[in-house]
């Protein structure tokens, strides 16, 4: 009996020892260094300001590894949210709160989980429930060849019922998806929701939510096109600048037609084609000196570089033929020559 009840005293000691390490109050126990080395900061601020008078250099120190470890775990959270991995993510997050002061910081850093979780989420509900649709729709057309396979003929195991309720269901729940999708400025998703919903239930149609998905979709197509529109502007000044005249046809070319327009178009436009005539001149100048001296098939090659820069140049295209059919008899005279020569 004395035995017994020694073993039971034992367990009973032994459980609440395990229940005073548990308790968070243990770390009066703890002393400072520990707490410091295992980051838990908020308990060694709470021991160091319980001291008085209050080790201001040693208080100081720890707020500073508390920042340095907050940024650190930070990073790491951020880190795990972009490869979407949220049980790591809200693990850290949650070791990180337990061992900060001031958790009230980190509200923004678990929204920050909470929303990015929610979008993959939301973005796989639409993909699934689009998908559901158009298994829907198969099952309706299954339904319709039986229909006519029976030629009329009473059908006791018809599921049509079940599918008219599934297809309502589902035009409610692609329409919730489309409104989310609207939210995160997700247009196309939000199109593709809303188009199968009211597809599914012509009630559901209301002109609000077109019209949000249309402007969201005319501002993302406006958006893509402001982008491509200022990088070909920046490459073509770049062109302009070291001259590179293939370059400068070829994006002069794609600016020169819609959906390009405005005011910085026109102004690079104007530019490119001021540089393009000024070469061109500097070359037919070249080409008639040359032309001069009887060089004519350098002549030639000057004039056709400087029509290219100037197609319209009408100038230079008359010295081009003239010169082109100088340089046609000059190569029959040689030609002639040639076939005397014994």
């Amino acid at each position: 009996m004395f035995k017994r009840t020694t073993i039971l005293c034992l367990l009973c000691c032994s459980a609440l020892l395990s229940a005073c390490a548990s308790n968070p109050n243990s770390f009066w126990h703890t002393s400072t260094e520990q707490l410091i080395d295992n980051h838990y900061y908020q308990k060694a601020i709470v021991k160091i300001t319980a001291n008085i008078p209050i080790d201001q250099k040693l208080l100081l120190k720890v707020k500073k590894l508390a920042k340095k470890q907050r940024r650190k775990q930070t990073q790491k959270i951020n880190l795990l949210v972009k490869q979407q991995k949220w049980g790591q993510a809200r693990d850290t997050f949650k070791q990180l709160k337990s061992k900060q002061p001031n958790p009230t910081y980190f509200t923004k850093l678990n929204l920050l989980i909470d929303n990015a979780q929610f979008e993959e989420e939301r973005l796989i509900n639409t993909q699934r429930t689009l998908l559901e649709a158009e298994l829907l729709d198969i099952q309706f057309t299954q339904q319709d060849l039986s229909g006519r396979i029976r030629n009329n003929k009473t059908n006791w195991f018809s599921q049509s019922d079940d599918l008219i309720s599934q297809k309502q269901q589902l035009a409610e729940k692609l329409l919730h998806l489309s409104t989310q999708a609207l939210v995160v400025k997700d247009y196309k998703n939000a199109q593709k929701a809303y188009v199968k919903a009211i597809e599914f239930d012509r009630q559901l149609s209301t002109g609000e939510i077109t019209q949000a998905i249309n402007k969201g979709l005319s501002q993302q197509n406006n958006k893509a096109i402001n982008e491509r529109q200022n990088s070909l502007i920046k490459q073509l000044y770049f062109a302009i600048s070291t001259h590179n005249f293939d370059y400068i046809i070829e994006i002069q070319g794609i600016l020169s037609n819609e959906p390009f327009h405005g005011s910085a178009v026109e102004k690079v436009l104007r530019k490119a084609k001021s540089t393009r005539l000024q070469h061109a001149i500097r070359l037919d100048d070249i080409a008639s000196k040359q032309y001069r001296k009887g060089n004519i098939s350098f002549a030639v090659t000057q004039w056709q570089q400087a029509l290219s820069l100037t197609p319209t140049e009408i100038r230079i295209q008359e010295k081009l033929i003239r010169a082109q059919k100088v340089q046609r008899k000059l190569e029959k005279l040689t030609a002639t020559e040639e076939s005397f020569i014994p």
